[in-house]
């Protein structure tokens, strides 16, 4: 729209806004002038008095509109002269116009009272307080607001910058994935809030929003920006008795999980995804996060365990979204390998936890060509659209989607439909099933075979021993994987290392095979 187009739009829509008021109690059939013969009247291109700047004209009118309120009166006998006055007090109507915002919410600070207690609950609303003057704001009067103890706006300025002045200037993929959310998620949530001798995460959700100046917001603004900040309640979230005794042990595996994030203790146990038939080709290898051990707890936790309880607190997208960029670490140190890494359900969708990871997949395609994001527990995907869109941008840009644990009791048949997988994964029970007779062996059969209208490729997980390869060849499976699989793989290139031995040619090659490639890459 050029320049002209915007002042015409102008006086044929918001100037009738500002003589009508936001009651619209003017009637325009009382006045002889249509709209065309309105603007004719201004005579806008000819008064030296109505010109705009280029780089003002787009977001004028509607300051001029929302903030001209006063001069109701004055329009309603001559808009040529309200528009004239709105103008000439453009700076100062340019200052109290809408500023990018980003709301921050603490969605689990209602279940930090009833586990810990109200003081603690203050205590942590402080201390998210502190973090945001702290690292995201250069001045606390203009800068934040806080609107109730788990609700927070934060302003863009020179310590958190957005790229905008507004929320209409920002692409509509920069609003729905930014680095600089992704970044205030991430350092608010990075450290546990200490206070009483307790120790706890807090769960924080954060989006765009447009507010004015935080001294001249009113209440009807904040009435809706908390609204909005509010995220919609988990309906499958339950209160039995016991649960904050629960609630209490699932947090202190996550703050075990916490203390490994921040000391990069992880480790990952690496698995082969490899072909059934002769070819021993690999599909790639799929990592599985461990926890090391600590004085405290001797013995390491496997990803089995400590998931599902960061799952329960709502806390594993930050534990997603680092496994993620060390499995892109991984890949970047290994060229030739294709790895795959598991987020939950929780994960998946395209929002501001993932912003880096679009970026780096975009500059980078080699390393997307090579990653496959595998979904666990796809059974409780709630919400289908959200994770079709997340796995369609991530085929976009080249990786591979996973679903993994398939068959093994609750499934949800539509997340196999919604997510589109490259490779399906069945789970190791369904394994376990057909070692004990022909029954189990149909299931399997079943199963494989109903996936492959699904997804290219399909892998069965739980190979424990060669009685576990042959009844997957024999059920028509494509790809195996399982802690037999290593061996026998090992056991396969030692015997070729010994066979070109015997022949007086060198098994280097086929004995280097044998080795985890991935070994010391996390």
């Amino acid at each position: 729209m050029s320049l002209h187009q915007q002042r015409d739009h102008f006086v044929q829509h918001d100037l009738w806004t500002v003589a009508e008021g936001p009651d619209a109690s003017f009637e325009r059939t009382k006045r002889s002038a249509t709209p065309r013969e309105f603007k004719q009247r201004v005579s806008w291109k000819k008064d030296p008095m109505l010109t705009l700047s280029k780089t003002e004209a787009p977001c004028a009118p509607t300051a001029v509109v929302s903030a001209c309120r006063d001069v109701r009166a004055y329009a309603g006998q001559d808009v040529r002269g309200a528009a004239r006055v709105a103008f000439e007090r453009w700076p100062e109507l340019r200052a109290a116009a809408p500023r990018a915002c980003a709301y921050v919410f603490i969605s689990n600070l209602p279940h930090l009272a009833e586990a810990y207690g109200q003081d603690f609950a203050s205590a942590a609303s402080l201390e998210v307080q502190r973090r945001l003057c702290a690292h995201f704001i250069t001045s606390a009067a203009h800068d934040m607001a806080r609107l109730r103890d788990d609700c927070f706006l934060l302003w863009a300025n020179d310590a958190f910058v957005c790229g905008a002045s507004n929320i209409r200037e920002l692409p509509q993929a920069v609003r729905s994935a930014s680095q600089p959310i992704e970044t205030l998620l991430a350092v608010l949530g990075a450290e546990p809030v200490r206070a009483m001798g307790i120790l706890a995460l807090v769960q924080l959700h954060a989006d765009w929003i447009e507010m004015r100046a935080p001294g001249q917001i009113g209440t009807s603004e904040i009435e809706l920006a908390l609204w909005t900040a509010q995220p919609f309640p988990d309906s499958r979230e339950s209160r039995a008795d016991g649960w904050c005794q629960r609630y209490r042990a699932d947090m202190d595996v996550a703050l075990r999980v916490s203390e490994a994030l921040r000391t990069e203790a992880l480790s990952f146990a690496w698995q082969p995804v490899v072909h059934a038939g002769s070819n021993p080709g690999t599909l790639y290898h799929a990592g599985r996060v461990r926890l090391p051990a600590s004085r405290s707890e001797p013995a390491l936790l496997a990803q089995e365990v400590f998931l599902p309880c960061l799952q329960r607190l709502g806390l594993a997208r930050a534990f997603d979204r680092i496994a993620v960029r060390q499995a892109l670490a991984a890949l970047r140190r290994q060229h030739a390998m294709h790895i795959g890494v598991g987020i939950c359900a929780q994960s998946v969708r395209l929002d501001h936890w993932w912003a880096s990871l679009c970026a780096a997949l975009d500059e980078e395609p080699s390393l997307a060509s090579r990653l496959v994001i595998e979904i666990v527990g796809s059974a409780t995907l709630a919400e289908h659209e959200a994770a079709r869109d997340f796995c369609v941008q991530m085929q976009l840009r080249g990786c591979r989607i996973g679903l993994r644990d398939i068959g093994g009791g609750n499934d949800n048949l539509a997340a196999l439909q919604s997510c589109g997988p490259d490779i399906v994964k069945l789970d190791a029970s369904l394994l376990r099933r057909a070692r004990g007779g022909a029954f189990g062996v149909e299931c399997l059969r079943g199963m494989i075979s109903l996936c492959t209208h699904v997804a290219a490729q399909v892998a069965v997980d739980g190979i424990e021993r060669e009685e576990d390869m042959h009844i997957a060849s024999r059920v028509g499976a494509q790809w195996l994987q399982g802690y037999g699989v290593r061996a026998t793989e090992a056991a396969g290139a030692r015997a070729t290392a010994d066979a070109d031995a015997h022949d007086g040619s060198s098994g280097a090659t086929s004995g280097a095979a044998c080795v985890d490639p991935l070994a010391g890459c996390l």
